[in-house]
């Protein structure tokens, strides 16, 4: 891991500048049920996003990770710096990566290989629990990437969860996010908007709200907390294999109140090996359909995701020209009330874009 260093005020955190909006367009789908893959599917169409009940990680996993990792953030900051080793994993303090996003949160990023954290420098008790969290939610991505296949129509229901939880260098990883209650006023940025890169990331969280995504139509709407459920998001990966039949979903996070309690969510990312091609699969084609991107490996996607802020289109380098004039006719016949893709001024340095 590597200690990352604050080179930021709370001043130069942004605010949120979009207004509240009502609990909305979260589909909840029951994984143990009939039709589980129909709706899966149907979700990742419309929202990118959904809420997974019954899905068979034992609450008491959960609470055990939440509290050990409660009581590492809670550590005094110099001793939260001494679990460091090697970029870009590690602790990290208000920067989000090196291209000067900012937010109000602190955090730990782990690699994971064949489910076991690669870091050994953690408290052991944590260790402990992030493993074993691990191994559950990992069982839940196969299920999900199998009912998305299946969803999808694919004859081969293993044709997603291969990339991933079966693929020898699977990119995995683990994010711990501790989002301290803010001194300042409501609306500060927790985590500005982005899209995921990988293929699917299934989050956690404990009961305190902040988390937003955007719909199609550009609204901005709150994701009500439940620590009983997990939220699944299709990542830009995702969205290209499907050559954009599910949609990867631009999300965010309002940092609590002064006088709430933190926010704490955990999400693993489930991303396949560096040398995976990422192009839309044969399977899915109908006749005559093209292409709506250049063909990649996952490893170059990474890279050049890495080279981007938070808030940038990243899959626009890797879009041909009929992406493009699809998603400009999509735009300009919808109503892009506080969305991102409206023009607006460039952000100042350090600043996370936030709309």
């Amino acid at each position: 891991m590597v200690a990352i260093t604050v080179p930021c005020t709370i001043d130069q955190i942004p605010l949120v500048k979009c207004p509240k909006a009502a609990n909305a367009a979260v589909p909840t789908i029951d994984l143990s049920a009939p039709g589980a893959a129909a709706a899966v599917a149907d979700a990742c169409r419309g929202v990118g996003f959904f809420r997974a009940t019954n899905h068979g990680v034992p609450a008491a996993l959960a609470e055990a990770l939440e509290s050990r990792a409660g009581a590492f953030f809670a550590l005094p900051h110099k001793d939260k710096l001494e679990h460091s080793s090697a970029r870009p994993f590690g602790y990290g303090s208000k920067t989000i990566g090196p291209n000067g996003d900012v937010g109000w949160l602190e955090y730990l990023l782990l690699s994971v290989g064949s489910s076991t954290i690669q870091a050994s420098s953690l408290p052991p008790s944590l260790r402990a629990a992030l493993e074993e969290y691990t191994v559950a939610v990992r069982a839940v991505g196969t299920r999900v990437l199998e009912l998305m296949a299946e969803g999808l129509g694919l004859a081969d229901r293993s044709a997603l969860r291969r990339m991933v939880v079966d693929a020898t260098g699977s990119d995995e990883m683990v994010r711990v996010n501790h989002y301290p209650a803010c001194p300042l006023a409501s609306s500060v940025t927790g985590f500005g908007e982005h899209t995921d890169p990988q293929i699917i990331s299934v989050l956690r969280s404990n009961r305190t709200g902040g988390l937003q995504i955007m719909l199609r139509d550009g609204r901005w709407v709150p994701v009500a907390p439940d620590p009983d459920s997990l939220f699944v998001n299709v990542g830009d990966a995702l969205q290209v294999l499907t050559n954009g039949r599910f949609r990867s979903v631009k999300h965010r996070v309002v940092a609590p109140e002064a006088g709430k309690q933190s926010r704490l969510s955990v999400i693993y990312f489930g991303g396949p090996a560096a040398t995976q091609r990422i192009a839309p699969l044969p399977e899915l084609m109908r006749d005559g359909e093209q292409s709506l991107y250049r063909e990649f490996t996952w490893g170059e996607y990474k890279k050049a995701a890495y080279k981007t802020r938070l808030g940038d289109h990243r899959l626009g380098p890797f879009e041909l020209p009929q992406a493009v004039t699809a998603a400009v006719k999509e735009n300009t016949s919808t109503d892009h009330n506080c969305s991102s893709k409206a023009v607006q001024p460039p952000p100042p340095p350090h600043v996370a874009q936030v709309y």
